[in-house]
């Protein structure tokens, strides 16, 4: 039975790219690969233990247009639903080709897939709710249909399932698609989640992170229509992130105190997310700073470095007589070349000077 006042209950995904091997040759990609599919899993063994009346799958669920073997194994999964019923469709990556298994194939499970190009939808009597969208039959469309597409069924709860939102897939306005009279719209495609439009225009990223520019949460939307209003949350469920890990190089910082300092970050962090770390500051000693050790201990996609040298004192005192900054390195410079002391204090006020801009 349906809780009091609640008249349907829906999960909203998209992007989950079954069949994508993230990260290829990195030592972390096969797992990559496995855990995409058990984070699938575990978005239809939620719809179950919830038992929502919808999954709406926008899009993308496979990262290439899938095989016969791939559409029979997620019909498996699927049919493990006993109260649901999937609607989706086919987006840029799994787009329906001409021969594609995907457009004949008979599911098993309570699962429809919308036609190629031409608007279909799909009425749920039981429901009263009309889903309307259609899937793609290449790798890109440029129409603005989304922006002109309007709702099928007068008096029932009008969702648009939809795949798009950059210049070559689906291009639309943000305005439009805010002011469509569908109830609630659903969107794939660009793979980090966004409300448009609070509890009804919402994209919902990708089920996992792909490569190393998906940083932030990843999940998917769970909604409720109750007493005709639609209230949405975002779930998170990725088993991984990618995260960028900033390090700044200070002038007393030696190659094992960062060595340390980032250790003990990706360990406060979680030691099963991929790092990017970005390494800046100044480096006047010219330290070599190794993370081999790091990079074999954790899952580090690359150490980005912008470190600058020893600054030219010279060269800065002609740019900045008359200010500040010259000032600082005349009272100095005498003991900078002879006194260690005194170089760190020329790096450290010259650090604080050049980066506030106090002249």
């Amino acid at each position: 039975m349906k809780e009091v006042g609640v008249i349907m209950k829906f999960i909203h995904m998209a992007d989950a790219h079954l069949g994508v091997q993230p990260d290829k040759g990195r030592p972390w990609s096969e797992d990559r690969a496995r855990e995409i599919k058990e984070t699938f899993v575990k978005v239809v063994e939620d719809a179950e233990s919830r038992q929502v009346d919808l999954l709406l799958i926008a899009g993308d669920l496979f990262h290439m247009p899938p095989s016969e073997g791939m559409i029979r194994d997620v019909d498996y999964i699927l049919s493990r639903l006993t109260r649901t019923k999937t609607i989706m469709i086919a987006g840029n990556h799994d787009y329906l080709k001409p021969d594609s298994p995907l457009a004949d194939y008979k599911f098993s499970s309570k699962t429809i897939c919308l036609s190629a190009d031409k608007i279909s939808n799909v009425y749920m009597k039981d429901l009263n709710v009309c889903v309307t969208g259609f899937s793609y039959s290449s790798k890109e469309n440029t129409d603005d249909i989304l922006d002109h597409i309007k709702p099928a069924k007068q008096g029932a709860f009008n969702i648009l399932l939809a795949h798009g939102g950059d210049a070559k897939h689906l291009p639309f306005t943000r305005k439009n698609i805010k002011e469509s009279n569908f109830d609630y719209v659903a969107l794939g495609h660009i793979h980090k989640p966004e409300v448009i439009k609070e509890n009804a225009v919402i994209m919902a990223g990708s089920l996992e992170p792909i490569d190393f520019t998906d940083t932030g949460a990843r999940g998917y939307i769970y909604g409720e229509v109750v007493d005709g209003i639609v209230k949405t949350e975002f779930v998170p469920v990725a088993q991984r992130c990618y995260m960028n890990l900033l390090i700044n190089i200070k002038p007393d910082h030696t190659p094992a105190m960062i060595l340390d300092l980032v250790d003990r970050q990706i360990c406060q962090l979680g030691t099963q997310h991929i790092y990017r770390i970005l390494v800046k500051g100044h480096n006047h000693n010219h330290d070599v700073f190794d993370f081999t050790p790091l990079t074999q201990k954790y899952n580090i996609y690359e150490v980005v470095s912008e470190l600058a040298g020893e600054y030219d004192l010279n060269q800065l005192y002609a740019e900045n007589q008359d200010n500040l900054i010259g000032r600082f390195i005349g009272q100095l410079s005498d003991h900078y070349y002879n006194d260690e002391v005194c170089k760190k204090a020329v790096h450290y006020g010259l650090d604080v000077l050049l980066k506030t801009g106090e002249q």
